[in-house]
């Protein structure tokens, strides 16, 4: 949603345009470790994200418990846009009976183990975080939320399911700011999905790669809903 706020230069009013960008992935990768090692592999937090391309670096804040993440990609004209996350990392155990358990177990593309429950590692922003101060107009404060699944195969290997979400609230300058709001919107989250896809393809790449996978087997889906 666009939120136009007025500002005075000179005799002139101008509005600065804020509209919130979504961006969406999820993916499906199989590594040739079982479900123990595949969830430790997975909770070294900093290691992951520094698979993704687009990661500057990752750094733990010991007093706000969370970790800041930073973040920079091209827009069209290869301006720079860096986005700062601040993230905290908790993990759960999926029951066999749950919902949740039954519904990535079918969309699994192998045989799981129905009898040991998964794991779960959540990547969630959070409320109470350092305050920074930019002196430039590209950098933003972006919200994510990201679940990891992993479940254990018949054949001892892991199933993991990845899904994230994050959002950015942009500062659209002229002629942007001009655009109808239904089409600019959707043509910004489906930008920001693409790059999110092409993100994660890679860092499941490199995982496989650590893990020592035979061969690839990445199923991403970007954009979704």
């Amino acid at each position: 949603m666009k939120k136009e706020h007025a500002t005075i230069s000179g005799r002139k009013k101008r509005f600065c345009v804020i509209m919130e960008v979504v961006g969406k992935s999820k993916a499906l990768v199989v590594l040739e470790s079982c479900l123990q090692e595949s969830t430790v592999y997975f909770s070294n937090h900093e290691k992951i994200l520094k698979c993704n391309p687009y990661c500057r670096y990752v750094r733990y804040i010991p007093d706000f418990d969370v970790f800041q993440w930073t973040f920079e990609v091209d827009d069209p004209r290869n301006n720079p846009i860096v986005a700062i996350f601040f993230v905290r990392q908790t993990e759960e155990h999926i029951p066999t009976d749950s919902a949740v358990f039954r519904r990535y177990v079918g969309e699994s593309r192998a045989p799981i183990d129905t009898e040991t429950p998964g794991k779960k590692i959540i990547w969630e922003t959070v409320e109470s975080a350092p305050e920074l101060l930019f002196n430039n107009d590209h950098t933003f404060i972006g919200k994510t939320f990201s679940e990891i699944f992993l479940l254990h195969q018949t054949d001892n290997r892991t199933t993991v399911h990845f899904e994230t979400n994050i959002s950015l609230d942009f500062k659209l300058s002229f002629p942007l700011n001009l655009m109808p709001e239904p089409a600019l919107k959707f043509m910004s989250d489906m930008i920001m999905s693409k790059i999110m896809q092409q993100a994660t393809e890679s860092m499941l790449c490199q995982v496989q790669s650590d893990i020592c996978c035979s061969m690839p087997e990445i199923a991403t889906e970007g954009g979704k809903k």
